[in-house]
């Protein structure tokens, strides 16, 4: 049974103006007409629209959907341009997801206090990509001080049940070694930027070393603004 534009609209889920749309464009065009010269769309026409908005939906635009409903090309010839389009769309999410990271790492790193021009935000955006760094090294730094933590906590449970200080004594002098080395690696790594100023640089060790501290930020005197607060750590 043919359909008029409004109930072809009506049934497809989309606006009257979406129908006229497609039948203009040349995608989508009613088989038959009335007496009147309505335009009527019959079953397979309906079908195609559906396919139309499937397409749309597939974010294919309609140059390339007239061209597949145009063609003799098969369903493999579809298959091979909806692997490029979800390539494309993983390529688009993957930037998106990139400039997610930045704007929340701009925003960290902007403190509601400071009065710094908007121009600052040019020293933190190239800074984003040293941040994630930052971020892989303490994950690959953690990951390594379990298990010297595991080691230490183990040798002082065998000690415990075997009642002599031994395993602690040979076990220790490893784990200060240890701690030694990864403290100077960590601070050779690390740099700070001052949400006040947006500002990098790096303190000295004695200033580092004392600083009260979070998973990922240090309290901090800035030396280009003076203010201190807490510092988002990045990677040098």
């Amino acid at each position: 049974m043919n359909k008029t534009t409004g109930e072809v609209a009506s049934l497809c889920n989309v606006t009257v103006r979406t129908v006229q749309y497609y039948d203009k464009k040349g995608v989508i065009s009613p088989s038959n007409t009335s007496e009147n010269n309505r335009r009527l769309y019959t079953e397979e026409d309906i079908n195609q629209l559906r396919l139309v908005l499937t397409l749309k939906d597939m974010n294919f635009s309609l140059k390339e959907i007239k061209e597949l409903l145009n063609s003799n090309h098969s369903i493999n010839t579809l298959n091979i341009l909806l692997s490029e389009k979800l390539l494309d769309l993983e390529n688009g999410i993957q930037q998106q997801s990139e400039q997610v990271e930045q704007i929340k790492f701009i925003r960290e790193n902007i403190s509601k206090e400071s009065e710094y021009p908007v121009s600052n935000v040019l020293n933190l955006k190239n800074k984003s990509k040293k941040h994630q760094e930052m971020k892989t090294f303490r994950r690959n730094f953690m990951g390594i001080s379990l298990i010297v933590g595991a080691f230490q906590y183990s040798s002082i449970i065998t000690s415990i049940m075997k009642k002599k200080w031994q395993p602690i004594i040979t076990a220790y002098p490893f784990i200060f070694i240890y701690a030694a080395i990864a403290t100077k690696k960590y601070y050779s790594v690390v740099s700070y930027l001052c949400p006040n100023c947006q500002q990098e640089f790096k303190p000295l060790f004695s200033e580092w070393f004392k600083s009260n501290h979070t998973y990922q930020t240090r309290k901090l005197e800035c030396p280009h603004c003076g203010v201190e607060s807490y510092c988002i750590e990045t990677h040098v």
